[in-house]
C-alpha cells in the first residue's frame, strides 16, 4: 500500500509497559485525588457515606482457540493454537459532594502456545470525572483512556485483542480540564474552560500530539424576552511529534429566537483563522443558521448548517423514544483532530457498543452529560459482566491519523426492547478527508485524500433464566480510499455468546466467533471459541 502501510505493517511493536511507564503519573493524581477526597468528613445525618466510593476488584481468566493466531500473517501463514488471557482489574465509582468519578483499569497477560508468538501485556483504561474544586465556581475534568487501536483503516483489522496484528497498536490519551463559570452582574452567564491533551501510542509511524485549547462563552437576555445571545471564542494549539504544529482560533455570535415554546431558530456569524491547508494562518468569514424543535417530551429534533473555511458544516440529529423502543439519528461536518478522531469514527469495541446502547436508554434520565456518561458506562460495565463478552472485543474500528480532517460522521442507533429480548442495531457512516498542507508524516492519507467507513451492527439480547442469557452479534464495516491510490478493506464478524452466572460473584461465557477480513494486502478468516470465568471480589 505505498510506502507508509508498508512502513506500518513492518514495524515492530514496542512492549505496552512503556507505554504505561510514560503516563502512569497522570494516573496517579486521579487516584491521589479520588483518595484525598475519600477522606472528607461524612455529612451530618447524611447515612450514604458508604456508598460515596463503590471499588469493586475483579480477576478474569479467557482462553481462546483459534486457527490463526496471528491475522495479518495471511492465509498461507495461518497458524492455531490457544491463547490464555490472565486479567486483573479494578472499577471505582466516586459519588461524593466534590467529586464525581468512574475508574476502570485492568492489565491484561496474554500467553501464546504457538512458538512464534511472543507473550505480552496490555493496559486497558476508561477513567473521567468532575471535580468541583470551588463551590459553584470552580471545576475540573478530567478523563484518561488506554486502548488498542488500529494504525492503518485498510490493514488488517483484530477481531479481538488477543490475536497478534501488526497493524493493532496501544495507545494512550489523557486529558485535564479546568473551567470556571457563573454570573456577571446578573446580565449575563459566563464561563471560561482550558483543556490540556496528549494523546501517544506505541507505533512508531504514528505521530504523539498535544493539544491545548482555550474556550470562553457570554450568554445573555435581550429587552425581547424570547430573544437570547451568546458569544463564543475558542483557541487551539495541536504540536506533534512528527509533523508541523497547527493553530486555530474562532470568534462567532449566536442569536435564538424563540417561537413557540416548542420551536426556535438561530442565527449565527463570526470568523476563524488557521493554518490547516496552508503553511500561513488564514481567515476566513463563517455564518449559519437552524433551529431546534421539540413537538413531543419524546421528540428531539435539532438541526444547524454553517458556512466554514472548508465549505459547508453542520450538525443534524434527531430522537425519540417509543415505549418499547427508541430511535436515535445523527450527522455532523466538522474539523476533527486526534484525540476526538477515536470517540468519532467507528463503533470500537463491544463497551463502546453497549455504552451508546445504554446512553440511549438513559438519555431521559439524565439531562446533565456528565451524569449520563458516568451511567452509561456503569450501565455498560453492568452488561458487558452479565454478558460475558469480552469488552474489547472488536466491533468496528478507528485508526490514526497524525493530521487535522474534515469529518462527517453519520450514526443510527434503534434500540428494541421486549420482555426477555434485546434488539440493538446500529449503522454508521464515517467520512474523512485531509485538509493539512504539505507534511512529512505517514498515515493513510500519505496513499489517498479521502477514507469513507461504512459500518453495521446487529446485536440481539435473549434472557434464558434470571441468571442465564443468549447474546447474538453480526457486524460489518468496509473502509474506502480513493485519490492518489484506490484502496479498499471489509470485515465481517460473526459471534454467538451463552453467559452465565455461576455464583454470587462468578460470571462465565462460551464464545464461538468467525472473522472474515477481505483487502488486497492482507486478507484473513478466522474462527474461534473462546471460553471466559470473571471473579468479583
Amino acid at each position: 500500500m505505498g510506502t507508509a502501510m508498508g512502513t506500518a505493517m513492518g514495524t515492530d511493536m514496542k512492549n505496552s509497559t512503556i507505554l504505561l511507564s510514560r503516563t502512569t503519573g497522570l494516573v496517579i493524581a486521579c487516584l491521589w485525588t479520588n483518595a484525598a477526597i475519600a477522606q472528607e468528613p461524612p455529612a451530618l445525618n447524611s447515612g450514604t457515606q458508604s456508598q460515596a466510593f463503590v471499588v469493586v476488584p475483579r480477576f478474569t481468566l479467557t482462553e481462546t482457540w483459534t486457527d490463526n493466531v496471528a491475522i495479518g500473517g495471511g492465509q498461507n501463514n495461518k497458524e492455531s493454537g490457544f491463547i490464555t488471557q490472565l486479567a486483573p482489574g479494578i472499577r471505582i465509582d466516586a459519588k461524593t459532594a466534590r467529586l464525581k468519578a468512574y475508574f476502570d483499569y485492568a492489565l491484561t497477560g496474554i500467553f501464546y502456545s504457538t512458538s512464534s508468538a511472543n507473550s505480552q501485556t496490555q493496559n486497558a483504561l476508561n477513567t473521567f470525572g468532575t471535580l468541583e474544586a470551588i463551590s459553584n465556581w470552580m471545576y475540573l475534568d478530567f478523563s484518561g483512556l488506554i486502548a488498542q487501536q488500529a494504525i492503518s483503516a485498510f490493514g488488517a483489522q483484530s477481531p479481538s485483542n488477543a490475536n497478534v496484528n501488526t497493524n493493532s497498536t496501544e495507545t494512550s490519551t489523557y486529558r485535564l480540564s479546568p473551567y470556571i463559570r457563573g454570573q456577571l452582574a446578573g446580565a449575563a452567564d459566563y464561563s471560561l474552560r482550558y483543556t490540556w491533551s496528549t494523546t501517544q501510542s506505541n507505533a512508531s509511524v504514528a505521530s504523539d500530539i498535544e493539544l491545548s485549547s482555550w474556550a470562553g462563552q457570554l450568554r445573555g437576555s435581550t429587552p425581547f424576552q424570547n430573544l437570547k445571545w451568546s458569544i463564543d471564542g475558542t483557541q487551539q494549539n495541536a504540536s506533534y511529534s512528527r509533523g508541523r504544529a497547527t493553530e486555530a482560533d474562532r470568534l462567532y455570535a449566536i442569536g435564538t429566537y424563540t417561537i413557540v415554546p416548542q420551536f426556535r431558530v438561530s442565527l449565527s456569524g463570526g470568523q476563524e483563522s488557521n493554518n490547516y491547508a496552508s503553511q500561513n494562518v488564514e481567515g476566513k468569514l463563517t455564518y449559519g443558521y437552524g433551529f431546534d424543535w421539540t413537538p413531543t417530551e419524546r421528540t428531539q429534533i435539532s438541526a444547524f448548517k454553517e458556512r466554514r473555511f472548508f465549505g459547508d458544516g453542520h450538525r443534524y440529529s434527531l430522537s425519540h423514544r417509543f415505549p418499547l423502543s427508541s430511535i436515535r439519528y445523527s450527522d455532523t461536518k466538522d474539523v476533527s483532530v486526534l484525540p476526538d478522531q477515536f470517540s468519532s469514527v467507528g463503533l470500537g469495541t463491544v463497551f463502546d457498543l453497549f455504552r451508546q446502547i445504554c446512553s440511549q436508554q438513559l438519555s431521559s434520565i439524565y439531562t446533565d452529560p456528565n451524569q449520563l456518561e458516568q451511567a452509561a458506562n456503569t450501565c455498560a460495565t453492568d452488561l458487558i459482566t452479565r454478558s460475558g463478552i469480552p469488552a474489547n472485543t472488536q466491533v468496528t474500528s478507528s485508526f490514526l491519523s497524525s493530521r487535522a480532517t474534515v469529518q462527517r460522521s453519520q450514526q443510527l442507533a434503534l434500540v428494541v426492547q421486549g420482555t426477555r429480548n434485546t434488539v440493538t442495531v446500529l449503522f454508521n457512516r464515517n467520512e474523512s478527508q485531509s485538509i493539512l498542507a504539505s507534511t512529512t508524516v505517514f498515515d493513510d492519507f500519505n496513499n489517498t485524500n479521502n477514507i469513507r467507513q461504512r459500518g453495521v451492527s446487529v446485536n440481539l439480547s435473549h434472557q434464558l433464566s434470571a441468571i442465564s442469557s443468549l447474546n447474538f452479534m453480526a457486524s460489518r464495516q468496509e473502509s474506502t480510499g480513493t485519490g492518489i491510490s484506490t484502496l479498499k478493506a471489509t470485515t465481517m464478524m460473526y459471534q454467538a455468546s451463552l453467559t452465565s452466572k455461576l455464583g454470587a460473584k462468578t460470571n462465565g461465557g462460551l464464545t464461538i466467533r468467525r472473522t472474515e477480513f477481505d483487502s488486497t494486502f492482507s486478507p484473513y478468516t478466522e474462527h474461534a471459541i473462546v471460553g471466559t470465568i470473571s471473579v468479583i471480589f
